[in-house]
């Protein structure tokens, strides 16, 4: 046996090569061959211990208060490992059995006194590389493997969980009902942020208040979540300070499950797998195989479901792919506040489809509807009228709908809708007609302006959205603007996020060209006056508190009038992507520098820029990227991490 360790992280590496030795071991075969099934069990297991030993050899810098009582455990640990019941694999089953309960019992143990002091960190995984990661089902099958030995009771009773659930107990109610939604996404899942807040505002768990709006509130509780470490933020880029996804620990995870399900919230099994068949609670959710609500479940005359989907307020869609819903489901279901069908992942790589659009008619039932999403869904072409009785609808969210290509003609009776999101629907060619009514909006993404010829609603005619918060529109190619619209941005006082992208770019002196932004083919020369003004920013005025300003295909070389310091004093983000933009100095005759914090370039060729110049026209960054611009090589900068200006000015020189 090796020599006995002082430090827990000098012990990993020699028990992640014993582990090693007892899986070679396992896996060469042994003489005895009705050992072959308790090795492969074995094996798996091993495997799975040594990616738990693997993870935590990036915890013990930060516990070094408890080093002596974690070595204890660890030596304890290391004994069982180095037992030789796993140098003869010939032992009777039941010694190996008992072994290994002692290590999953260990392993309770090192988890326990680790999480008193600190829940350690979940496992990052890159959004690049989410292709390596283990899928739902290979996460399912190892939680079921340690089962078998114990190791999730063990966690269950363990002092650990009683801790977290001590950090539960405390917090106020409103705190407590947001967190328990978390409850329903799978084992190391990426949330995004934007569908849980909407969740919430539909429930009523938050709402506005006299200085701020109910999405605001919300962005503030997943705030407090973080810090509380009852969540874990996740970065799409690592060094980027802005946090719009987020992930569970394991065993948090484990603890709001129990108490969800002691408190009805969901339906889970004693696994802490959400039920295929809804019984108490008052929520339904769609997962993978579930045929609850689906036309092909041969049971849709029990009388226990059917007296339940009266009293459902929440369906949403957990991981289910092709949705098929039985005939009439929606005319039941007269309570619903929340209908989540569409994706909520960080990825869309998630697919989703619908069998048909015929179950959209019958939503001229719900009277209740507060949030409808129906995010990345393929095949539904257009929204029906239906949904305009939906008279006190709150948030509709259409977002990479790709298959739709028109919005009811009577949207404007959705007096009571605060967000419309229709953005990555691209065969939208316009907005309805009526659309400036809904003055309620607080967030349109999505806004299309198109065709004249077909009577849209007008750029001229966001003005009348007096609430608006942020607002994205995209200027298609065939696009027309009248003169003065481009003005009547600055009427909207309140905007504070606001993304433009252009189709067809047409620089001044120049033809028209498609090769930047993607646009059509070749307009005709009647029209090259309508088509300039619109792709320009000659007449565009900017709104007084904009906070946040994302171009995308911009069409000019240099910064236009328009795009100056003292025209946007409260900036505090700046993102372009795409265009001839070739340089970013600009001429202020008050000397007045940019406010922002933020600053984001990406895919504009001709841009050539230096650190130097770039740290006198933005002094206060914070944060800069820069991704495939001028054939050089990328840069990502937080000022925090990387030490300052001088690393900025390095990267950029070394191109």
């Amino acid at each position: 046996m090796p020599t006995i360790q002082r430090k827990p992280a000098d012990t990993i590496p020699v028990l992640l090569e014993r582990v090693s030795d007892v899986i070679t071991r396992a896996t060469t075969g042994q003489p005895n061959q009705a050992q072959a099934d308790p090795n492969e069990r074995l094996v798996t297991l091993f495997r799975n211990l040594e990616e738990e030993l693997k993870g935590m050899e990036d915890w013990f810098p930060k516990f070094k208060r408890c080093e002596e009582v974690l070595m204890s455990e660890f030596n304890f640990l290391r004994q069982d490992i180095h037992d030789d019941v796993f140098d003869n694999l010939t032992h009777h089953k039941d010694k190996i059995d008992d072994k290994l309960k002692s290590i999953s019992g260990r392993l309770g143990q090192i988890h326990s006194i680790i999480s008193r002091i600190q829940l350690p960190e979940v496992d990052e995984i890159p959004a690049q590389s989410q292709k390596g990661a283990r899928s739902e089902d290979q996460c399912r099958k190892v939680s079921n493997d340690w089962l078998s030995f114990s190791v999730e009771a063990n966690i269950l009773v363990s002092p650990a969980m009683a801790n977290l659930q001590l950090s539960y107990d405390v917090l106020d109610i409103k705190l407590k009902l947001c967190l328990l939604c978390f409850s329903v996404f799978p084992e190391k899942a990426v949330i995004k942020k934007r569908p849980l807040i909407y969740w919430w505002i539909a429930e009523g768990l938050v709402n506005r208040s006299k200085e701020k709006t109910a999405q605001e509130v919300g962005e503030g509780i997943f705030k407090e979540l973080i810090e509380k470490g009852l969540i874990v933020p996740y970065y799409k880029n690592k060094k980027s300070p802005i946090v719009d996804f987020c992930t569970m620990h394991p065993w948090i995870r484990r603890m709001l499950i129990s108490v969800a399900a002691g408190a009805e919230f969901f339906d889970f099994n004693d696994k802490g797998e959400i039920v295929d068949v809804y019984s108490k609670s008052r929520r339904a959710c769609l997962v993978s195989g579930n045929q609850g609500f689906s036309d092909n479940n041969n049971n849709n005359n029990n009388n226990n479901t059917s007296s339940k989907e009266d009293e459902l307020v929440t369906m949403f869609n957990v991981n289910a792919q092709y949705l098929s819903f039985k005939a009439e489901l929606f005319l039941k279901l007269k309570k619903l506040v929340i209908l989540q069908l569409g994706r909520w992942q960080n990825s869309a790589r998630h697919h989703i489809e619908v069998e048909n659009e015929e179950f959209l008619k019958d939503l001229w039932a719900q009277k209740h509807l507060k949030y409808l999403s129906l995010q990345g869904i393929s095949r539904i072409t257009a929204l029906p009228s239906s949904i305009a009785q939906c008279i006190n609808l709150e948030i509709l969210d259409l977002r990479a709908c790709h298959n739709l290509e028109r919005l009811p003609s009577d949207i404007s009776s959705l007096r009571k809708l605060t967000h419309l999101d229709v953005s990555e629907c691209y065969l939208l060619e316009s907005m309805p007609k009526g659309l400036e009514k809904l003055s309620s909006l607080q967030v349109l993404k999505g806004f299309v302006i198109g065709h004249p010829g077909k009577n849209p609603c007008k750029l001229g005619d966001v003005a009348y959205f007096k609430k608006l918060r942020k607002l994205s529109m995209h200027i298609a190619s065939e696009a027309s603007v009248a003169e003065g619209e481009l003005q009547k941005l600055k009427e909207i006082e309140n905007l504070s996020i606001l993304t433009m992208s252009w189709g067809e770019v047409t620089l001044p002196g120049e033809k028209l060209s498609s090769n930047v932004g993607g646009g059509g083919g070749a307009s005709s020369s009647s029209r090259k006056e309508d088509v300039q003004l619109t792709l320009t920013m000659k007449r565009l005025s900017f709104p007084p508190n904009l906070e946040k300003l994302d171009l995308r295909c911009f069409p000019h070389r240099m910064l236009p009038e328009q795009l100056r310091p003292s025209n946007l004093e409260k900036l505090k983000q700046l993102y372009i992507r795409g265009g001839p933009l070739e340089s970013l100095v600009f001429s202020e005759q008050n000397n007045k520098k940019w406010e922002v914090e933020i600053l984001l370039l990406k895919y504009l060729n001709n841009l050539k820029i230096g650190g130097s110049k770039l740290q006198e026209d933005f002094p206060h960054l914070i944060y800069f990227e820069k991704v495939r611009c001028n054939y050089e090589k990328n840069v990502e900068w937080n000022k925090e991490a990387d030490e300052g200006w001088d690393a900025l000015t390095s990267q950029l020189l070394n191109k």
